[in-house]
């Protein structure tokens, strides 16, 4: 009881000298602006897609650490952090699984498991589906966050080039988005757009997406040019 009333007194006097610097009526505006955007985010959805799951592990690195469990991580911080922006988010997976398990018999199961995230995507009417994934190149000398958009969307495009962007905040070698033909991504009825966080084949990228601390930092710079996209689609913030 005592840590929560010196904690409300910290927050009183945060907002009196507020008050004091802009002037109350500065400071009311400010709080509106901030609840109102808040608020308007609640009614926009997004769809998080953690790549792979389940029987298919995706690539790995020289470790054997499985994308999937990569692609996972980082999704659930950028759930966690959009959430808490007041973004409404959906996630295709939020555990180990895949969305089409294994038929014996019956072919195409990979197809029928992108479907099913897509058609999570679709139920949702979401605004955009972002689908994080992990690269792998025969090349290991290749290195760093690439974003993929479809093509066939400026907004897709657009979205990926403000992720893009704070991506390259946080990663050495600076990238440049470029168009994707993953089915995931080039649906009409959908903005898809593809993360790659790095490459599993490149020593230095393998070692960093084993590391909490980087995860939280590619899952921060994915969060922000979402929300750089949403606020400045509603006309709030640039």
């Amino acid at each position: 009881m005592l840590i929560v009333c010196i904690i409300k007194q910290k927050i009183l006097r945060y907002l009196i000298g507020l008050g004091i610097l802009f002037g109350f009526t500065s400071l009311i505006f400010l709080l509106f602006q901030v609840t109102k955007t808040q608020g308007v985010l609640g009614k926009l959805t997004v769809v998080i897609d953690p790549g792979h799951g389940g029987v298919d592990g995706g690539t790995a690195d020289s470790q054997g650490n499985l994308e999937k469990h990569i692609n996972l991580r980082i999704a659930l911080k950028i759930s966690k952090q959009l959430r808490q922006s007041g973004l409404r988010v959906i996630m295709t997976r939020n555990r180990d699984m895949d969305l089409a398990p294994f038929l014996a018999g019956r072919k195409g199961r990979h197809r029928r498991d992108l479907m099913g995230r897509i058609n999570k995507a679709l139920a949702a009417w979401c605004f955009a589906l972002i689908s994080i994934h992990c690269d792998y190149s025969v090349d290991s000398r290749k290195q760093g966050a690439v974003v993929f958009y479809n093509y066939h969307s400026e907004t897709s495009k657009e979205i990926s080039g403000l992720i893009q962007e704070e991506l390259n905040l946080v990663q050495e070698k600076a990238g440049k988005i470029a168009p994707g033909k993953y089915l995931i991504i080039r649906q009409k009825a959908i903005t898809g757009v593809l993360v790659e966080v790095g490459f599993l084949s490149n020593r230095i990228d393998a070692g960093k997406l084993q590391t909490d601390q980087y995860q939280e930092q590619l899952a921060a710079a994915i969060s922000k040019g979402i929300l750089r996209y949403c606020r400045k689609s509603l006309g709030y913030i640039k």
